[in-house]
This record gives structure tokens, sequence and C-alpha cells, in this order.
């Protein structure tokens, strides 16, 4: 008997999202117990439970939604004065914080009004800007940002801030799928949104998931080949994060202190970790503060989290650099 696969396909957070499930308490792998009918009717119901996780953190982070619960913060909120939120909107400005913090502050998911300027900037070619940068600035700043755990409320303390989803909502939205997945007992099977994909098990043969870590800038050429079993991969490039359509779009790649462009010296960087949502962020992160500040990050939080983290990056001259944990397969080994 062939290996038996379910899955479904949906669109959110304007991303493509598969989620695929193999096995089911062990049942559907090779050479072992089939799925039952029950089994199926059981993974037909999961399917359609991660379509809603997706919705929910949609509803609740997605600013491109006027009716999102981040998007109705940023319109209703008043200067200094507490704003109850959700659960896990309390969580996620939780954990951006403390990225924020382990960072230096040069992680800041404040920025959005500096983004909004450097796009008009760069699409209309202005050569004058400085004002507009000051008063971007002027809106910008995470230690503006409190948490009042009492009443799960949060405090904005500049008017007219923008807080951003983009840096990790894929490896958020990924957690909870995930989670809810495990936690009902799929035991092989993936989910890929937007490129950032997480491996459930091994494949339903028994041998792991296997990811190609390419070198764009050695004509796509792969570095090796990674073994994924557990793991999360996201990867991002200098052209998804910088470039749309032609003009240079910065997105978190911006000195929250100057609002100038920052260049860290790389063009690609993948990271791979047991937690989908630290996998996701430490890519924006290692691009705003480098390799070796972003190895110190990345050590300190995967420690607080207990998680392995692992990278690959490539930087602007073509040189390749691996992290000393990560186990992978050279290409010329292949």
């Amino acid at each position: 008997m062939g290996i038996e696969e379910q899955s479904t396909t949906f669109n959110e957070f304007e991303n493509l999202i598969t989620v695929v499930i193999h096995s089911i308490q062990g049942r559907g792998m090779r050479g072992g117990d089939p799925l039952t009918e029950k089994d199926k009717k059981d993974i037909k119901v999961l399917l359609s439970e991660c379509r809603g996780i997706a919705n929910k953190v949609s509803r609740c982070l997605n600013t491109r939604i006027n009716r999102a619960e981040l998007s109705s913060l940023m319109r209703r909120y008043e200067v200094n004065k507490p704003f109850k939120i959700s659960p896990m909107l309390y969580e996620f400005i939780e954990a951006n914080l403390h990225v924020y913090d382990l960072a230096e502050g040069d992680y800041d998911f404040t920025v959005t009004p500096l983004t909004i300027a450097w796009r008009e900037i760069d699409e209309k070619g202005l050569t004058d800007y400085d004002d507009m940068l000051q008063e971007a600035l002027s809106r910008v700043g995470a230690e503006y940002v409190e948490l009042v755990p009492e009443s799960s409320s949060v405090i904005l303390k500049l008017p007219n801030m923008r807080l951003d989803h983009g840096a990790s909502y894929r490896g958020y939205t990924l957690r909870y799928m995930k989670e809810h997945l495990v936690k009902n007992g799929v035991t092989s099977g993936y989910i890929n949104m937007g490129g950032t994909l997480h491996m459930i098990g091994c494949k339903p043969d028994g041998s792991p998931w296997r990811s190609s870590l390419l070198n764009q800038l050695d004509e796509g050429n792969a570095i090796g080949v990674i073994e994924l079993q557990d793991k999360a991969i996201a990867s991002a490039t200098v052209d998804e994060r910088g470039y749309v359509k032609g003009t240079r779009l910065y997105r978190h790649l911006i000195n929250p202190y100057t609002g100038k462009k920052r260049d860290a010296g790389l063009f690609s960087v993948s990271c791979i970790s047991d937690s989908p949502w630290l996998a996701d962020i430490t890519t924006t992160v290692m691009f705003l503060i480098g390799l070796e500040r972003g190895e110190k990050f990345m050590k300190q939080i995967s420690e607080e989290m207990n998680v392995f983290t692992a990278y690959t990056a490539v930087n602007n001259e073509g040189e390749v650099f691996v992290s000393r944990s990560l186990e992978f397969i050279p290409a010329g080994e292949l």
C-alpha cells in the first residue's frame, strides 16, 4: 500500500499556506499500521482547524486588515493610557519587546513610520527628506511601549505609533498550528507558510526531511543539504526584504535611532530551530546586527527558550558561513 497523505492549501496573511499530514499516532507510516477511517476523519478536522488557527492569528496581528486587533489598537489607543488586549496580542508584544532588549534596540517593531517614509522617498525619488525622517522618528521607539500584566494591557507613550507584525508573523502562525497538530497526535507532516517551513517528525518512510541551502550569489548552487526532524527553517534574502517593484523598501532593515537604511553586509540568511517563531525572527535580527552580534543573540535566546537554533548565511561577497552546531551535508558530498 502506498503512503497516504491528506493536505489543505489556503491563503492567509497574504501568504499561501499548505498543511500536509501523513501520520497520526504513528499510523500511516510505511511498513506500519495504515490510517484508520477514524484517523482520516480526524485529520480532515485537524486540517480545517489549522485554517481556523491561521485566521485567528491574522485577525489578531494582521495590520493590513482594519478589523484586526493590532490595527484596532493603533487606531484607538490614547497616549499613556492602558489599552486592554487579548492574551495572543499580549504575548506577541511581550516577545517582540524581549527581542528588542536582546538586540540592544537595533531590532525595533515600531519602525513602520520609517518604513512608510522610505517607501515614499524611494518611489518619488525624493532628495530632500530629512524633515520627513525626523517626523517619522518622533513616532518610533519600542522603549515607549509598556505592558501592564495586572490588567493584560499595553500603554503606548507616543502619538501615532505603529507596531508591526512583519518580522515573525509566519513563525508565530506556524507555532500555533504545529502545537495544535502535535497535541492531537500528528507524528509526520509539515506546514509551509510562504516558504517558512516546520517539519513534524520524519518522512512517512522513516527518513528525515531534507532541505537544500542555496547560494544565490553563486548561480543558485547548493551550499549543502540539512536534515530536519521536528525543526523549522526560515530563509530570507536582501531581495525579499529590500526590493519590491524595483524600489528599495527596507522594512525592518532600518536604523531605529537615525532613521537611515542599514546594511550589515549579508545577502541571505537561513535559520533552523525547534521553534518556528525563533527561526523566523532570527533571520531579521541577523540582517540587522550582523553575524557576530547575531550569533550572540541566537545563543542567548536559544538558551532562554531551551531550543536548538542554528544558521547559514551568505555575505555580499558570496562567502558562506555556517553555525558550528549545524550538521549538514556539503554540496561536494551529495
